[in-house]
């Protein structure tokens, strides 16, 4: 297919092949072997950076050799979506989670979630949150009988493995289910949080419906098969408290009738 394409473009394609994958694709006819390895080097260079930026536990965790040649592995065989050099780090996150069912057996399995973790604080920090409507929001809301607003920036994340615990003294040995918030505070500092399973689930149905925090309190207690649902909505009131205090929740939806009659 490739020959039927323009002269300038077959060298294009040839040329940087041969950046990606200098062991195995030759280098394009008039190009001198030192000009060549420039390109290689600035290349490769900058994509490392970029790559070990974002993910320095995951580097430290499985040592510089492995890190290497999994980041020219990245170079060589990743067909990135995006020309964005920003997004990089998330091209490396598809690249790890194409090549999970080949990944070399000194890898460990919780590489990707490892990684996922690490480059949420990139997203997370770089968020273009949307303009919340002031008039739906009461910042005093009733937290229990309306629905919570959160913060547009929040992250829920579940993971099979204790991210946030992982480093090189402290690698997982087994799968260890685990439930974390992040988002961005008013200060534009990225804060994670680590949740119950109840938590967690409380969050997502808030986050997911239109209930209020009674009614997703008492399907997760029904959930539990709760013994006493008093305890469960208590106990779910005062978490919400807490996310209100650190910004996580700022307010509650205002009831449609109340803004009809403001406007």
């Amino acid at each position: 297919m490739s020959a039927d394409l323009p002269s300038f473009q077959r060298y294009q394609l040839a040329f940087t092949a041969h950046i990606r994958d200098p062991l195995h694709q030759p280098r394009p006819q008039g190009v001198a072997a030192s000009g060549m390895a420039v390109y290689q080097e600035i290349v490769f260079n900058n994509l490392f950076a970029t790559v070990s930026a974002c993910f320095p536990v995951a580097q430290k965790v499985i040592g510089k050799r492995a890190w290497l040649k999994l980041t020219r592995a990245f170079l060589r065989e990743h067909a990135a979506n995006t020309p964005i050099f920003r997004k990089i780090p998330e091209e490396f996150l598809s690249f790890l989670a194409d090549s999970t069912s080949n990944r070399p057996p000194l890898l460990p399995s919780y590489l990707l979630s490892l990684c996922h973790y690490e480059w949420i604080e990139l997203l997370v920090a770089s968020i273009e949150a949307p303009k919340l409507d002031d008039e739906a929001i009461n910042p005093q809301g009733d937290l229990l009988t309306e629905q919570p607003v959160f913060t547009p920036t929040m992250q829920l994340l579940n993971y099979d493995y204790a991210v946030h615990k992982i480093s090189p003294s402290n690698k997982p040995k087994q799968q260890q289910s685990t439930q974390l918030l992040v988002y961005r505070n008013v200060e534009e500092q990225v804060k994670f949080l680590a949740l119950n399973s109840v938590t967690f689930r409380l969050l997502i149905l808030l986050s997911q419906s239109e209930c209020t925090s009674k009614q997703a309190l008492t399907i997760v207690s029904d959930e539990m098969h709760a013994d006493s649902p008093e305890k469960i909505i208590q106990f779910g009131l005062q978490a919400l408290e807490d996310l209100k205090n650190l910004g996580v929740i700022i307010g509650t939806l205002k009831p449609k009738s109340s803004l009809i009659k403001s406007r």
